[in-house]
């Protein structure tokens, strides 16, 4: 990861010390199932250091034993052989990348809490805001802005759920010994072990964790980046000149381009937007790791380095820079109702439509009907004129087709179907 992405709070779990302290972590519940409290103590103060660790793997060309190889020095070979006795080195790396894993992902929902508060402060805040919908990028019936926020903490409820379903399902490790058969091993030890490290063990196993477990972790966060980038995007839209409706915040001092003083570039958002693309190519990658060949090969571990490291900070990041954005959105309520006058009277065209379909007039003619009326203009009076001499509707049937309000008279049962 480089340094301007990557959170402190996920650096103190994906850096390589870290990573080294989750193993230890693993030897140390191996050693205490196996009644080694006085050695797990001193294994807690002995030296993994990165750097250290790198020289002795370029001699013997293995990082599980360089670190054995260190330990060994500082502890003492007894202490090794009883830490490791009957364990592969996918035992302590597989449990370690899942302490990783749980620890990531507890960090991510902490985050994410406070922007679905902040969503739903906006929803409430804008419930009736009424605002030109859009679709294809053209004016379409109003809405409220309210109903644009609510829109977006409903997705981000589901990205929720989802993590706390992957939460449950990676709550696992493995010590399973060198193919998954317990040859050197316990079940009963395995249970006692993981217990000792808040997981549980899986059915069954190869010499590795299954990475379809992993996968479901990525498309899990690539999900809550995508709801990220929803919003990012929206407020993006809203903020092009000539629509102005919202932006993100804009610090006095900020510039938004070095040869354009003028501009005020909704740059965190963009950043999230372009972030949120390259947490969801890992998924792919993930799902590519789950064939492997008999009952295991290398070939996933090399990327889920990057990978599983990338797409944790990076989720953790983008939430991050999203909450202030949401909580600090500028909304121009003032150019919101000048653009719904400036749409005119067109985007009424589906409550006259309605209103004609009620008068029994067939759908093909009161669809030419109501487009021949709109493409003559927008002026309000002038369409009321032609609805008047073109078709049999009553004043008071146009005038509740014209009013904005009707669109959005169901705000209130929406919201109540979410709880608001």
């Amino acid at each position: 990861m480089i340094e301007r992405y990557y959170p402190a709070g996920m650096k103190e779990i994906w850096d390589e010390a870290a990573y080294y302290g989750f193993w230890k972590s693993v030897w140390q519940a191996v050693l205490r199932t196996r009644g080694q409290d006085e050695l797990a103590a001193k294994l807690a103060g002995a030296s993994l250091e990165p750097e250290a660790v790198r020289a002795r793997e370029a001699i013997n060309g293995h990082e599980l034993n360089a670190c054995l190889a260190l330990l060994e020095e500082q502890l003492g070979g007894g202490a090794v052989q009883l830490m490791h006795r009957g364990l592969t080195s996918s035992d302590v790396m597989d449990t370690a990348r899942m302490l990783q894993l749980n620890r990531s992902l507890t960090l991510i929902q902490k985050t994410l809490d406070p922007v679905l508060s902040a969503l739903k402060d906006k929803a409430v805040k804008y419930k009736h805001l009424i605002i030109c919908g859009r679709t294809h990028g053209q004016w379409a019936e109003p809405t409220t802005l309210g109903l644009k926020f609510a829109r977006f903490l409903s997705s981000g409820q589901r990205a929720a759920a989802r993590l706390e379903n992957v939460s449950a399902k990676i709550a696992v490790g493995k010590i399973t010994g060198a193919v998954g058969t317990y040859s050197l091993i316990s079940p009963d030890e395995e249970a006692r072990v993981l217990a000792r490290l808040g997981l549980k063990p899986l059915p069954v196993t190869s010499q590795i964790i299954p990475r379809d477990l992993f996968s479901d972790y990525l498309y899990a966060l690539a999900m809550v980046c995508a709801f990220a980038e929803e919003i990012a995007l929206g407020i993006r839209l809203m903020g092009q000149d000539g629509i102005r409706e919202a932006a993100e915040p804009f610090a006095s001092r900020q510039t938004g381009s070095s040869a354009m003083p003028h501009k005020k570039n909704p740059v965190i958002c963009e950043r999230i937007c372009g972030l949120a693309r390259l947490v969801r190519s890992h998924v792919e990658v993930g799902i590519g790791n789950i064939a492997l060949w008999n009952e295991r090969d290398i070939s996933h571990s090399s990327n889920e380095r990057i990978i599983l490291e990338e797409s944790s900070s990076l989720t953790l990041y983008i939430l991050e820079k999203l909450l202030p954005v949401v909580q600090r959105l500028e909304v121009y309520e003032d150019n919101i109702r000048n653009n719904l006058e400036r749409a005119g009277v067109r985007i009424f065209s589906s409550g006259i439509l309605k209103a004609l379909l009620e008068t029994e007039m067939s759908r093909d003619e009161a669809y030419a009907v109501t487009k021949q009326i709109f493409q003559s203009g927008d002026d309000p009076a002038a369409v009321r004129k032609l609805l008047g001499e073109k078709t049999s509707l009553s004043a008071e049937a146009v005038s509740r087709a014209l009013d904005p309000k009707e669109y959005v008279k169901h705000v209130d049962d929406i919201f109540k179907r979410m709880g608001l």
